[in-house]
């Protein structure tokens, strides 16, 4: 038993890297308020937020592209810091 506890923690500190490496390099999101302001922002919005993901449901990988995403019909686009 202790053998496949080793083996198993091992694979897994060995693994975890790699696959938290692979899961999401979309950093950034096109997101559209209730009253049609919209934004970039750096994390996926909650539900109760009141922000919608314009786009890309899974992100951009850049701030350029998230920014292309917003579209023409935003009453107004709030810039980045």
């Amino acid at each position: 038993m202790t053998k496949y506890l080793t083996t198993f923690v091992l694979v897994l500190g060995l693994a975890g890297p790699a696959l938290a490496a692979t899961q999401s390099k979309a950093e950034h999101f096109a997101v559209k308020d209730t009253v049609g302001n919209c934004a970039v922002v750096d994390t996926l919005p909650s539900k109760v937020s009141g922000l919608r993901i314009v786009g890309n449901k899974a992100g951009y990988g850049s701030v350029t592209d998230a920014q292309k995403a917003l579209g023409s019909d935003c009453i107004s686009k709030i810039d980045r810091a």
